[in-house]
């Protein structure tokens, strides 16, 4: 594997021991640089390889939906681990005080862990570091390009990561090297297969409907499959048609890491037939066919999501106004005293009750779903600026939907897209007017252009 997905956390000296993964997003078994870097450094010293993962109490408001999804995941990933002699232990509780009495306990000489940018993530290992003495290392299994090559700043828009990006793919886009099996039963024996029924009810979360996705690895790769046979070819044209099912579905599965990035933008790679820089010439020419699909998806799969990524990693208020560009807090201060027409309370907008349809079936898009279409989730997020009383107010109010109901929900994704809708994040300033100032407004009118509004409506609000 490319030793560039990984960095040091922890210099330490390694004095035998069994190692240890950490797994916090990237729970899969297949397509896993963190894997196989632990297995490569366990089989050099020939020692065991052990994976945990650590379940928070009430995590971040996360639900049943959220919870179902990771642990239907969880136990496919268990079953392919355990074919290869690795055991996987759940832990509960908070990754610093969990991990540092797991290490104590079973003599971990050293520790590896997946790569996420969000301040818990971030809160966590600093505070274990200061806990343990063996070496540890961190791998990010999750991006194509490790956030922290891909550039060393935050990054104002798209068009300034896009060529860091598009310079570092080549060397990035490499096949997965493969886990060479354990064979040490007793290892197995020590940590015997996860009882899943105990393990969810010692997880506290708020019970909500389940939602249409179901989790685990093979869901990830028949969703792509399905993608690449039946959709691929037409998604440059389809995707922002929201009456249409153009988009992927693939965004649950890569938020959760049940499906590599990488192994996404290989297989478009291998179905458009192309090498990734004639990709990359089609996306800089606009050209449509083959060519143009590929290049639309793989802008959105690479370079908007690591661009959230870069955002996360870099700012420690993503989720916050006062993370936004200074433009853009200019911009929302100037409105603050702007008449409201329609003002909703967290509740009114949870339970569809605006005065508006199509924002109402966005709503109970993602309510009944798990996922709103991409277009409607910008629309929807504009709309809850327009008709709150505050900047900071619509804000809390979109985290909290899209966390508490989508399915990617809890991901740099998400907070990057909250925060472009609502606070202008990667965008530029448009034309004034009330409310947003300058921050980019949508409209109903917008959307019809899209796609058919009124069939829109009557699917979705039915369902209410």
């Amino acid at each position: 594997m490319n030793l560039k997905r990984v960095r040091e956390v922890h210099k330490g000296e390694y004095a035998g021991g069994p190692v240890l993964l950490a797994l916090g997003r990237d729970i899969r078994a297949s397509d896993n640089d963190a894997i196989v870097y632990a297995a490569h450094i366990a089989h050099k010293h020939d020692v065991p390889l052990i994976v945990s993962t650590c379940i928070w109490p009430l995590f971040q408001g996360a639900t049943s939906r959220h919870y179902d999804f990771f642990y239907e995941g969880l136990q496919e990933t268990e079953e392919r681990l355990r074919a290869l002699g690795i055991p996987l232990v759940i832990l509960f509780g908070c990754e610093e005080v969990e991990l540092e009495h797991f290490i104590k306990k079973e003599k971990i000489g050293f520790l590896v862990t997946d790569f996420l940018p969000l301040r818990f993530s971030k809160k966590w290992k600093t505070a274990l570091k200061e806990k343990i003495a063996i070496p540890w290392y961190e791998v990010d299994a999750h991006n194509v390009v490790p956030a922290w090559l891909a550039s060393d700043k935050q990054e104002f828009a798209a068009r300034t990561i896009r060529p860091k990006l598009y310079k570092l793919l080549p060397d990035f886009l490499d096949e997965y090297d493969e886990v060479k099996a354990f064979h040490n039963k007793e290892v197995l024996t020590s940590f015997p297969q996860i009882n899943f029924e105990e393990a969810k009810k010692k997880t506290k979360m708020r019970q909500i409907e389940k939602g249409f996705f179901v989790g685990g690895e093979s869901k990830a790769r028949d969703t792509l499959l399905t993608f690449l046979s039946e959709k691929l070819s037409d998604y440059d044209e389809d995707r922002n048609d929201f009456t249409k099912r153009g988009q992927s579905n693939l965004s649950p599965y890569l938020s959760k890491g049940q499906i590599s990035r990488r192994r996404v933008a290989l297989e478009i790679l291998k179905k458009a037939g192309l090498p990734i820089s004639e990709v990359l010439s089609a996306d800089k020419n606009g050209s449509n066919g083959k060519e143009g699909s590929a290049a639309a998806f793989l802008e959105e799969l690479i370079v908007r999501a690591e661009l959230a990524e870069n955002f996360c990693f870099y700012n420690e208020k993503y989720d916050e106004i006062e993370g936004a560009a200074n433009w853009a807090k200019l911009a929302l201060d100037k409105a603050r005293s702007d008449k409201r027409e329609y003002i909703y309370t967290q509740k009114e907008f949870e339970e569809a009750k605006t005065h508006d349809e199509l924002w109402n079936a966005a709503q109970n898009e993602m309510r009944v779903t798990g996922k709103m279409h991409g277009y409607m989730r910008m629309y929807w997020a504009k709309k809850i600026l327009e008709w709150t009383e505050s900047p900071e107010d619509a804000l809390e109010i979109a985290i909290y939907l899209n966390d508490t109901y989508e399915q990617d929900g809890l991901d740099p994704n998400g907070y990057a897209g909250v925060m472009w809708s609502i606070a202008g994040l990667h965008d530029r300033a448009w034309f004034p007017r009330p409310i947003f100032s300058t921050i980019r407004y949508m409209a109903r009118s917008g959307a019809e252009k899209r796609g058919d509004v009124l069939e829109y409506i009557k699917t979705w609000n039915k369902k209410n």
